[in-house]
């Protein structure tokens, strides 16, 4: 694929740059069943997705009490967690994942980009002080790496505007702005909207149906060689 430069990477952050792996230890440790981290992520996406469908602005974290209550609802009544347990998991969630670590390509790769002259912004569902306290601890936080972010909007990603909008307020052209994410919804939706989409699939499969990803990498270290 050829064409203009690129000038600009967005980057998603949950489960992208973020390991969910912890949350899931997380979960598991208040009685919550295997596979909770995951399946409450999806339930938040799902009801975030629905919600830009119809044009309803919506925020990350509400999304996420709601999809936790939900997941403790559904332990086994053998051993259900009561009211207290389940309030106190709500007030350490936002806790839980603000401390998610990055994978161990993330710091490089970020840095690669920015010795390159690229432009460097996350772009996420949930909020910006996430993806803040995630630069913070990687050192990167006064490298210029913006942070945007969609919640509290009724156009989440995959929305053409989610990107669209991002490329407006970082001063870049869709075509030259390249999007990276390991959901494959992601950079659809960014491929849509005019960006370049690159694929960094942390363990996933390209679904059949979808048009082929721009850029597939296997690392964050690899996007400066794949542009």
């Amino acid at each position: 694929m050829t064409g203009a430069p690129i000038t600009t990477v967005l980057l998603d952050v949950n489960e992208t740059l973020t390991d969910l792996g912890p949350l899931e230890g997380w979960m598991r440790e208040r009685s919550l069943p295997a596979g909770s981290a995951s399946a409450w992520l999806a339930a938040v996406l799902r009801d975030g997705f629905a919600a830009s469908l119809v044009g309803l602005p919506i925020g990350f974290g509400p999304l996420g009490e709601t999809a936790l209550r939900d997941l403790a609802a559904g332990v086994d009544d053998s051993a259900p967690l009561d009211a207290a347990a389940v309030d106190a998991m709500l007030e350490e969630l936002p806790s839980a994942v603000g401390a998610l670590p990055a994978h161990d390509d993330v710091a490089p790769g970020i840095r690669r980009m920015i010795a390159e002259g690229l432009g460097v912004s996350t772009l996420t569902n949930g909020s910006t002080r996430v993806a803040q306290g995630l630069l913070e601890r990687l050192g990167l936080s006064r490298e210029g790496v913006a942070t945007l972010s969609v919640d509290g909007t009724r156009t989440w990603k995959p929305h053409p505007e989610a990107y669209l909008g991002a490329c407006d307020r970082l001063g870049s052209m869709p075509e030259q702005t390249a999007l990276v994410a390991c959901h494959p919804w992601d950079v659809l939706g960014a491929q849509r909207a005019g960006l370049v989409g690159v694929w960094l699939p942390r363990g996933r499969t390209w679904p059949t149906g979808y048009p082929e990803p721009d850029r597939t990498i296997a690392a964050l270290t690899d996007l400066v060689d794949a542009l």
